[in-house]
């Protein structure tokens, strides 16, 4: 028993009166609510369909530089050895340049789900409506991805919030997915090979 005479008053020191101090009943929470994992889960699907779109962008940026790189390549030895002609195929090369670098930006923008790209890749997907018939079919699914209210959601801050607070949920592409992709690689590179084999 303390002989103090301020013993039975209570402890006013700055820790004790500190209300940031950690406490015996502290414990480590999920970094994402029930309703966060809820709304993640509900949109995943439509999420994961729009960072496919990017992958494509970006696969075809790829093959755009390439194929660009080549034509402009081609194109300076031709003009160093006489053929005045060659210029047009110097500039088509050059535009397809910018486009693919377009192309690489909006693929890039997608993935990350940046707004600012949303944009730009409807007014290409209305765009791609006149390539008809696969790329009305084509452009009108990248219109719902991006132009539905999912979609307008999946771009939002709120939504941004809601993948930052539930990173570890992620999604499983299936292998039929990945089959397409890859078959898709394929015939791009032999339209490529073909291409230049009739060049």
């Amino acid at each position: 028993m303390s002989n103090s005479p301020w013993s039975d008053f209570p402890d006013t020191s700055a820790a004790s009166q500190n209300p940031y101090a950690p406490t015996e009943f502290t414990t480590n929470l999920p970094m994402g609510s029930a309703s966060d994992v809820e709304t993640r889960n509900k949109y995943l699907s439509h999420e994961a369909s729009i960072q496919g779109i990017g992958a494509l962008y970006l696969i075809g940026a790829f093959f755009g530089f390439f194929g660009c790189f080549l034509l402009i390549g081609i194109s300076i030895v031709s003009m160093i050895q006489g053929n005045a002609n060659d210029a047009s195929s110097l500039f088509i090369g050059l535009l397809g340049l910018a486009i693919s670098y377009l192309q690489y930006w909006m693929g890039r923008g997608l993935r990350l789900l940046n707004p600012a790209v949303r944009t730009v890749a409807i007014v290409f997907s209305v765009i791609g409506l006149l390539g008809i018939p696969i790329g009305t079919i084509i452009s009108a699914y990248f219109l719902y991805l991006l132009a539905s209210k999912k979609g307008e959601f999946v771009f939002s801050a709120e939504y941004a919030r809601v993948r930052a607070a539930t990173p570890d949920i992620k999604y499983r592409t299936s292998w039929v997915v990945w089959a397409f992709l890859i078959a898709l690689i394929v015939l791009i590179v032999m339209g490529i090979v073909a291409a230049i084999a009739n060049g």
